[in-house]
């Protein structure tokens, strides 16, 4: 009986901590522009180069000490590349559902809002994308398809950086690069001479807070 009661007393208090805790939340949205690239081993490449990007993210935000906060995020991110062997160019375009968990370091120099700094592992998932390849006579798009026996692997990790500046009117302005530490080459890559193939990612955008 009495370990009943200690029992409900601590999952009383814990709900109660964590409920106080989740008041302290604070949730916003990301829109964010940039540039993507892959580092990519394969000695016949000739030349790299970036794609253009657009992301978006959701992300709720709980203080764990005075200045450090955790910052979660769930969006649709874009990625890929484009890349020269001999005459033929390809153009690849990554579209993922991602998973973002970053502590961040919050610092006040002004009034007119916060400075932060944050870095947290990613997780992504696949969701579609494409394959332009383009010779001198011809210009062709494929739809590409995720897994170990296609054009790509389907899930990617890595290390995200953050930065940017959250204004008082809850405004917020936002850099961030995504450090992809997963090999994604597939077994027809490797195949090919394709042997790592790591997604980069730099980012430039706004949010706000709601609350």
């Amino acid at each position: 009986m009495m370990i009943n009661k200690i029992t409900v007393l601590t999952l009383s208090l814990s709900i109660s901590a964590f409920c106080a805790k989740a008041q302290k939340l604070e949730y916003g949205l990301k829109i964010s522009g940039g540039f993507a690239y892959q580092q990519i081993s394969n000695k016949d490449i000739l030349s790299t180069g970036s794609v253009k990007t657009f992301n978006i993210r959701g992300i709720a935000q709980m203080p764990i000490g005075k200045q450090y906060w955790i910052e979660g995020g769930v969006g649709y991110v874009g990625k890929g590349s484009v890349v020269s062997i001999d005459a033929l160019t390809t153009t690849t375009l990554l579209n993922y559902g991602e998973l973002t968990v970053s502590a961040l370091r919050k610092l006040t120099f002004t009034n007119i809002g916060v400075f932060y700094l944050g870095v947290g592992p990613y997780l992504a998932m696949g969701l579609n994308g494409t394959l332009d390849y383009e010779t001198p006579g011809s210009d062709t798009k494929d739809k590409l398809l995720f897994g170990k026996d296609n054009d790509v692997m389907k899930f990617d990790a890595g290390l995200y950086f953050t930065t940017g500046f959250e204004f008082r009117n809850r405004v917020t302005f936002n850099i961030g690069y995504a450090l992809g530490l997963n090999n994604i080459a597939s077994d027809p890559q490797r195949g090919s001479g394709t042997t790592v193939v790591k997604n980069r990612e730099f980012l430039i955008g706004l949010g706000y807070r709601f609350r």
